[in-house]
């Protein structure tokens, strides 16, 4: 049952009341804004307000390890949300003529990406020489769950590194974006 139009407006006038909200004086002049402030806030570090409950933790070596020459590991803990940029790399060298190297990064189930290198004639990898290839990914954690992430590395034609693959997991400050996605039509 809807309230009778006038109760409405009362309803409304007893709600702004409560809140504190007065009509400014007739005379009173207007205020001049503010000028805004010479630098920005920093972004802050952690879940906005939204994801109360929830952390963004550091994520340092302690939570992370080599599980084998072609996978090292990190763990997120539960309950975190938040913006991380996660950068491993992979080493080898080459013990060939057409070495090659793979790597990809694994935040839970889903793919984060991957890269590779396979040398060409204006880049050999000669046979004896060591090399590095890196993968950077960004994500937007939210779980209630421990999430694992894995920077998986193989080699063909050359021998990779005994202590594996690198991770690392780093915090970064909230910008408010949650998610994106690129789309591109042909153009003229």
């Amino acid at each position: 049952m809807e309230p009778e139009p006038s109760m409405r407006i009362l309803l409304l006038a007893a709600a702004i009341a409560a809140l504190g909200a007065t009509a400014p004086a007739a005379q009173t002049p207007a205020a001049r804004p503010a000028a805004p402030p010479a630098v920005a806030p920093a972004e802050p570090l952690g879940p906005p307000r939204a994801f109360i409950g929830y952390t963004q933790p550091d994520i340092g070596a302690a939570a992370c390890r080599a599980v084998n020459a072609s996978q090292t590991s990190c763990s997120i803990p539960a309950m975190t949300a938040g913006r991380y940029l996660i950068e491993a790399s992979g080493t080898s060298t080459a013990n060939a003529a057409g070495a090659v190297q793979k790597l990809g990064i694994i935040v839970g189930s889903t793919s984060c990406g991957t890269a590779d290198r396979r040398p060409t004639p204006a880049s050999p990898w000669p046979a004896g020489v060591a090399k590095t290839i890196k993968l950077q990914c960004e994500v937007e954690i939210l779980t209630d769950r421990p999430l694992v992430v894995l920077a998986v590395y193989a080699d063909d034609k050359a021998t990779r590194s005994a202590t594996g693959p690198t991770l690392v997991v780093r915090r970064l400050p909230w910008d408010g974006v949650l998610s994106t996605r690129v789309s591109s039509r042909s153009q003229d």
